[in-house]
């Protein structure tokens, strides 16, 4: 499927990774919608081709109040692409439920929500691409990460189920991690120095999700990807 063609939904868009990836689909021409909490940032942007939403996604009425607005105006996704988390390094005896809420409804329960939105016209089309952001927290534990790396978890086996009821009906659905150290403002709070001497632009590991959205890897659905190697093949 062509990427002009598309209507591409891309969550933390306004920096970070999040902003090189639609960066590198507005130069394709796909139409995009972009969410962020950042409306200023976001704004600034200056995408051709985008409709930008001020979105807090740890309040899920705000999120649940922007998918009525996409219903009403019968805006159907081709591919989403959810990116946004946050991380604040915190011990377990410090994590409070507040904030476990706040980490688990951005990375887990808008997964959830927005994957629900796009599903069922994905169905109706037999085709769509769903990809999720992850990380080595996806897969791994980490000291004073417990509530990212429950969410990221989350993520995975939720990526995992819904590429299984995928198959056969035109859905694909991708987890991705970076796979290199990235220049991002999470990375700018959490990386050690000798981490951010090694890191790189995200807009190089952007090509990964042009890719995927092109359909080119349908054979791969159901797995946790590695950006970097998918960008350089």
């Amino acid at each position: 499927m062509l990427l002009k063609e598309q209507n591409v939904l891309i969550t933390g868009a306004a920096e970070g990774l999040g902003y090189a990836i639609s960066s590198a689909f507005d130069k394709e021409n796909a139409n995009l919608f972009l969410i962020d909490k950042d409306f200023k940032k976001l704004n600034s942007n200056g995408f051709d081709n985008a409709k930008i939403f001020h979105v807090d996604l740890s309040n899920i009425i705000e999120l649940n109040n922007f998918i009525n607005l996409m219903d009403k105006n019968k805006i159907e996704i081709n591919t989403l692409i959810h990116n946004a988390s946050i991380l604040t390094p915190t011990s377990f005896e410090e994590t409070s439920e507040k904030y476990w809420d706040e980490v688990n409804n951005i990375t887990l329960k808008t997964a959830f929500i927005l994957s629900k939105f796009v599903w069922r016209k994905m169905l109706k089309k037999k085709n769509g691409v769903i990809i999720f952001v992850s990380s080595r927290a996806g897969i791994e534990g980490f000291k004073d990460e417990s509530a990212y790396c429950a969410a990221k978890h989350g993520l995975e086996g939720l990526m995992k189920s819904l590429s299984i009821e995928g198959v056969g009906k035109g859905i694909q659905v991708f987890s991705i991690t970076p796979g290199m150290f990235i220049n991002t403002p999470m990375s700018h709070q959490n990386y050690t120095e000798e981490y951010k001497k090694k890191w790189i632009d995200p807009i190089f590991l952007a090509p990964a999700f042009l890719k995927l959205a092109k359909r080119e890897y349908k054979n791969l659905s159901g797995q946790h990807l590695n950006e970097w190697d998918l960008s350089n093949k």
